[in-house]
């Protein structure tokens, strides 16, 4: 047996008796990666019916918005992490090519952040039409704004 093998037995018991298997979910990289942001992001719309003082609208859900700009922020902080990664000794060769991703992914970002704030002007004013406002802001707003955020968690930082 390795000298270092008995002390990764002791460190690998210590964590399953720690967690006695009731933790392990609040471990799981992508629950944590994915469900807090979205789980904050839900807020807002608690936030926006507090704010205004009245009861719940449609528009409290439409999130689209603060969904693409969570996502963009997201993309803003992993750059200036990894440029400080850059500048420190001994960096990893890979940095660059992660900058790039990540600054392709805020053009991509940004271009959609326009697309789903125009598309909110179009349609918060057409409340005769329920319907409409649903599906694009509702719908393909939010959905917009919640794969801009899943993708930077899954593709440009990685789990």
């Amino acid at each position: 047996m390795r000298a270092g093998a008995s002390d990764e037995k002791i460190v690998n018991l210590r964590r399953t008796d720690d967690l006695d298997g009731k933790w392990s979910v609040l471990t799981n990289p992508y629950l944590i990666a994915l469900g807090i942001p979205v789980v904050l992001i839900a807020s807002g719309a608690f936030a926006k019916k507090l704010v205004r003082g009245s009861s719940w609208q449609r528009s409290d859900f439409f999130l689209g918005v603060e969904l693409a700009l969570a996502a963009m922020a997201s993309a803003l902080v992993y750059v200036f992490d990894l440029a400080k990664l850059s500048t420190a000794a001994g960096s990893a060769a890979a940095v660059p090519q992660k900058i790039a991703a990540t600054a392709t992914f805020l053009a991509l970002c940004f271009f959609l952040l326009l697309w789903v704030i125009t598309t909110h002007q179009d349609w918060e004013k057409r409340s005769q039409n329920p319907r409409g406002q649903l599906i694009w802001l509702g719908l393909l707003a939010n959905l917009v704004g919640a794969s801009l955020l899943a993708a930077f968690v899954l593709l440009v930082k990685g789990v």
